[in-house]
């Protein structure tokens, strides 16, 4: 459970406002910090960056055993040179511990930890952090536990959240959609192309709009667990016309493997393309979790019937869960564009809409989603090859890279 508290659901709009308002400026240096550690995974990076094992200090000092699936080998003082696995006693859960103790060693680890590096990183070095955290972000034994931990010593990670958010690396994590230059990565097909949108927007949304039909009828029963739903917030034809912006020499970040969400397992072959935007393409901008909030509560699909699953679990609630109607949302917007720093402070936390909640989860940062036909030029600029699994840094992504020449 992430006991961020909660924000007020905002009035609800009607259908009649067919002109979207204007983009919400981008959040200052203070409030980017804010940000950070408002949401769960923007806190676990901050973490990441104190101490690679973070988690394993906090488990320990504060009795609450080993970090699960993991042990402790220690070498007999005996002579004999042998290792045995030692399980480290588990004294309380992590609820239990009181607040100024939780405090205290969040505190202790940042006076001692190496996040001081942050203004010399570069922003791929950052985005690699980034990629390990979101990769498994929600599927670890110890989720729970280091996200309830942060948010009670969210002050205490406040002078890494200020220098993440002031250094060089994020200086661009709350910039609008670069349309002159958006990558597409795609896995299949001849691609690049942003076309066929209209028709994919809408066959997607009246089969998951069936499928949470089906679904609503064998829901699991109030505080039960269901894990094994759908929990990515990202509609299947995100895969065809999603974009990101430029990084660097990167080909895509989307190559970063943030998520599992459409990359295929194995060996494999993508093809890169460079996209440019219309300038009058409508793009909703969502810098934080109050954007996304907005978004559903303008536009609100219930998805209880599909998403019922993990979400309970990360959030502690049983719903109902909403998410965006897509068929909805574009008659009003070309895209839908989530911030890097967006994505950190969004992804994983539930926020208040309608009569029930919506998460963000499942998303590559700075991906565009389009929903209308609005490119104006399209250029391939060359392949990748490889297996996202193998790739622990962007120098093995460099590695697979093969432009055209």
């Amino acid at each position: 459970m992430d006991p961020t508290p909660r924000q007020p659901t905002r009035p609800e709009r009607t259908p009649s406002e067919r002109t979207p308002p204007p983009s919400p400026t981008p959040p200052g240096p203070d409030e980017r910090a804010d940000l950070l550690l408002g949401g769960p995974l923007g806190r676990q990076l901050l973490g990441a960056f104190v101490s690679p094992l973070l988690e394993h200090t906090l488990f320990e000092s504060l009795g609450l055993g080993d970090v699960p699936g993991t042990a402790f080998w220690a070498t007999s003082t005996s002579g004999t040179g042998r290792a045995s696995l030692v399980r480290r006693r588990k004294r309380r859960e992590w609820h239990q511990v009181p607040a100024a103790e939780v405090r205290g060693a969040v505190r202790a680890a940042v006076f001692e930890g190496e996040w001081h590096r942050i203004g010399e990183l570069t922003e791929s070095d950052a985005l690699t952090e980034l990629a390990s955290e979101s990769s498994t972000f929600g599927f670890m034994g110890s989720d729970e536990a280091v996200w309830g931990l942060s948010a009670v010593a969210a002050e205490e990670l406040r002078p890494v959240a200020t220098a993440l958010a002031g250094s060089t690396a994020a200086s661009r994590w709350w910039e609008p959609v670069q349309r002159a230059d958006q990558r597409q990565l795609v896995w299949s097909g001849d691609g690049p192309e942003l076309t066929g949108i209209e028709d994919a927007v809408r066959q997607d949304m009246a089969r998951e709009r069936a499928e949470n039909a089906r679904g609503l009828k064998r829901r699991p029963r109030k505080g039960e667990r269901n894990i094994g739903a759908i929990w990515w917030s990202a509609p299947d034809f995100a895969q065809n016309t999603w974009t990101t912006g430029p990084r660097e020499d990167l080909p895509t970040i989307e190559l970063g493997h943030f998520i599992d969400t459409f990359a295929p397992f194995g060996e494999s072959t993508a093809t890169v393309g460079s996209i440019a935007i219309g300038a009058r393409a409508r793009v909703a901008e969502i810098h934080g979790p109050l954007d996304w909030q907005d978004l559903v509560v303008r536009f609100p699909r219930d998805v209880t019937g599909t998403h019922d699953g993990e979400w309970r679990t990360w959030a502690d609630e049983d719903g109902p869960w909403y998410l965006p109607d897509w068929e909805a949302v574009a008659e009003h917007y070309d895209g839908v564009h989530v911030t890097v720093g967006g994505y950190l402070a969004a992804c994983g936390r539930a926020s208040p809409v309608l009569d029930g909640w919506t998460v963000l989860a499942g998303w590559v940062p700075d991906a565009t989603l389009w929903l209308h036909d609005v490119a104006t030029a399209v250029r391939r600029l060359g392949q990748w090859h490889g297996d996202l699994g193998d790739t622990g840094d962007w120098d093995d992504v460099r590695a697979g890279w093969s432009p055209d020449r």
